[in-house]
């Protein structure tokens, strides 16, 4: 969508990210719910006026004829915010800027990237026993919200990748009777 929201640069842990305030953030959720009830013109009027603060106690926003009530749709960006920041809370970055969970240093790309490859979240939980239920969940919502540009991470982990590469007739020849157990 075309419009007259321009985000700030900002550096965050050695990356520049793309930032916008909250009458931009609202504007582009607002816009969106309101997509048939507003005409270009319209649109930028109703962003003129959030950029005055322009939502009066009564949840409405009036500029030119127009008189919008958007009090709910301010409570749905809070819910939003809100739910966004507690995923923030759940998450460090190491000092080259890897997104890793909380408590840990294992990559929430790597987490997303095995459960999008179909693993589920206790097979997860199976290889990394030092991670939580809502460790797991969080990494892949904060991979959703924040995709990794770059090189993907494998679709398997380390551990699984070994049980399926038939070196168990290694355990043979070595004669190792111990492998098994």
């Amino acid at each position: 969508m075309r419009g007259p929201v321009r985000p700030v640069l900002l550096r965050k842990t050695g990356a520049a990210v793309r930032t916008v305030g909250w009458p931009d953030l609202f504007y582009l959720y607002a816009v969106k719910a309101l997509r048939e009830e507003l005409t270009p013109k319209a649109r930028m009027g109703f962003y003129e006026a959030l950029q005055y603060g322009a939502v009066n106690r009564d949840g409405e926003v009036r500029f030119g004829r127009f008189r919008i009530v958007v009090d709910d749709l301010v409570r749905d960006v809070e819910s939003c915010t809100a739910e966004l920041a507690d995923l923030a809370a759940k998450i460090d970055f190491r000092a080259d800027g890897e997104a890793v969970l909380r408590g840990s240093d294992v990559e929430v790309y790597r987490i997303a990237a095995l459960l999008d490859a179909g693993m589920s979240v206790d097979e997860v939980l199976a290889d990394y026993p030092s991670l939580t239920r809502d460790a797991v969940v969080a990494a892949r919502a904060y991979a959703a919200v924040h995709p990794k540009a770059g090189r993907p991470y494998p679709r398997t982990t380390a551990k699984r990748a070994l049980q399926g590469a038939g070196l168990e007739a290694l355990d043979e020849v070595l004669g190792d009777d111990d492998a098994t157990e």
